[in-house]
């Protein structure tokens, strides 16, 4: 008989496992457990208010978008702005798929003309515009998302 094979031993090799998995297991509750805290406890601004904040730095009235219920669904929010006499509605997609559902929704009750003209995606933000917006009504809105996009 190999003295390793022992009751004892075996015994003693399945404590340290148990204690080992308890160890793992405890480290990735508190690891979780930190980034919950970290998360709530930020004063980070959301990706909503930081698009409020540029359109209120280039004074630049916007409004929620209650009425909306396609831009309201967005995972990120979404609000409405005028740009060079052009209103649009912004609506911030929590991830890519996200900002194509809405996308595809607003597709779906638009012209197809219409929806090449109005309606424009940028990685997770859409923009559904009034009229076809110019290069430089389209730029303002992308430069004020940027931080959203990604």
């Amino acid at each position: 008989m190999n003295p390793h094979d022992t009751p004892a031993v075996r015994e003693t090799e399945s404590r340290w496992v148990v204690i080992g998995v308890a160890v793992a297991v405890s480290l990735l509750f508190a690891q979780v457990a930190a980034g919950v805290v970290r998360g709530v406890a930020s004063d980070e601004p959301s990706f909503l208010e930081k698009v409020q904040t540029c359109l209120i730095e280039r004074e630049t009235p916007f409004e929620p978008v209650d009425d909306d219920p396609i831009a309201a669904s967005a995972g990120r929010g979404a609000l409405r702005t005028t740009v060079d006499g052009n209103a649009v509605t912004v609506a911030l997609g929590r991830s890519e798929d996200d900002a194509e559902r809405v996308y595809d929704a607003y597709a779906g009750v638009a012209t197809a003309e219409g929806a090449a003209a109005l309606l424009d995606r940028r990685r997770k933000v859409v923009f559904l515009w009034d009229s076809a917006p110019t290069t430089e009504q389209r730029a303002f809105v992308y430069l004020c998302t940027l931080d959203a996009q990604e």
